[in-house]
């Protein structure tokens, strides 16, 4: 059970480890339900213009989000509970939309992700912004994947040079770039 008002570190990987994203395009069906899922009204995606989705009025929200990284294989979410129940309703509306297009897409079967999601309760200040940076440097880890995280403190220019040119984080909304998927952001402030 989540609190109302307080943060939580959501994330998932693809069941054996096996990538979630194949190409840009599942990237960009990921991204797109993250912003149409957080949302109390029940949304058909297909009735949906996909060209204009980041400015669907979506009315209220279930939950904020902070920050958000996709990598290949799993999914890191910061997010806000708003009201009660709202980021498992999120979730649900999320990871079973993007199930049922990975298996219609792929003509797989069954689960994609690896178990249910797992949460983690932020609960300071330091945390918060060590986890923002974690999720936003998360991309460095593509490119070296044996970096432990202590190694990537090391090679903290490396890293965030490679996050600043990466597509699927939240990363360049926190720099100020313009783009429409900034809209999935509630917040992108860090306390």
């Amino acid at each position: 059970m989540h609190i109302i008002n307080e943060h939580y570190h959501i994330y998932n990987r693809g069941a054996h480890k096996e990538p979630i994203f194949r190409d840009a395009t599942d990237y960009l069906r990921f991204l797109q339900l993250l912003y149409v899922a957080n949302s109390v009204k029940s949304v058909r995606f297909y009735n949906l213009d996909l060209n204009r989705i980041f400015s669907y009025n979506r009315g209220d929200t279930l939950v904020d989000i902070i920050a958000y990284c996709l990598m290949p294989n799993h999914f890191h979410l910061i997010i806000e509970e708003k009201m009660e129940n709202g980021t498992s309703r999120f979730l649900r509306k999320l990871c079973t939309g993007y199930s049922m297009y990975f298996n219609f897409k792929y003509d797989h079967s069954g689960t994609i992700f690896q178990g249910s999601v797992k949460s983690k309760h932020v609960g300071n200040d330091d945390y918060f912004r060590y986890l923002i940076q974690y999720v936003h440097l998360n991309p460095y880890g593509i490119e070296e994947p044996e970096l432990m995280k202590a190694t990537k403190q090391e090679h903290l220019d490396e890293a965030i040079a490679v996050s600043r040119e990466y597509e699927y984080s939240s990363y360049k909304d926190y720099l100020g770039e313009d783009r429409p998927r900034k809209a999935i952001l509630s917040k992108v402030e860090p306390r």
